[in-house]
């Protein structure tokens, strides 16, 4: 029987709940994000601590998930699985974003990829969250592994996992405060399921 990989994604922010596109800003949970997670806690849709491997981010919505879900416990953080920084569009509206000729065409399709003025570079995100994904997969050899990370971060990983199972990167994004279940076998990703 193999171990489990557990990608929860933080709970709703101001960013989230007003529809702003923004990753390096360090916003904290919103208080419906903080109600989300405990109604989710208290259907017990999130995996139990004992024995896994505990990590965040380190920003500061997936530590404020990480205790609501999880209390004050030690955990550890990788940098690398952190958000995408979006430069110019830190905060901004859909709106104000679509105004910008090759955001438009990268959110409408036309363009596979975006690289974020003032912000990071495609290659340089999959390449710093492929880093971090072999940390998780070399610890679920060992135990089950939970990780509160974020909505980029983890349809990244998903589509690294499972290349083949969705048309586009973004379609893998889970709602907040909520993630997927990636069972290992052999030391390989095997089958996933939803959290939340």
């Amino acid at each position: 029987m193999g171990n489990t990989l557990y990608l929860i994604r933080h709970g709703d922010t101001e960013g989230t709940l007003k529809d702003l596109f923004y990753g390096s800003t360090d916003l904290p949970l919103a208080e419906q994000g903080v109600q989300q997670i405990k109604m989710l806690c208290d259907k017990g849709a999130y995996p139990k601590a004992d024995g896994a491997k505990l990590y965040t981010s380190g920003m500061l919505r997936t530590e404020q998930t990480f205790e609501h879900i999880y209390g004050d416990i030690d955990h550890e953080i990788i940098s690398d699985l952190r958000e995408v920084g979006v430069g110019i569009f830190e905060m901004k509206t859909m709106d104000e974003v679509l105004q910008h000729d090759e955001a438009r065409a990268w959110l409408e399709g036309e363009k596979e990829y975006m690289d974020f003025p003032e912000g990071e570079t495609n290659d340089g995100f999959i390449e710093r969250v492929s880093r971090g994904l072999e940390v998780l997969k070399s610890d679920v050899t060992h135990s089950d592994v939970i990780g509160v990370f974020h909505g980029a971060v983890i349809f990244t990983c998903m589509e690294m996992m499972f290349p083949s199972v969705k048309e586009k990167a973004w379609h893998w994004t889970p709602n907040p405060a909520s993630g997927y279940a990636v069972t290992f076998e052999d030391g390989k990703p095997a089958r996933y399921s939803e959290i939340g």
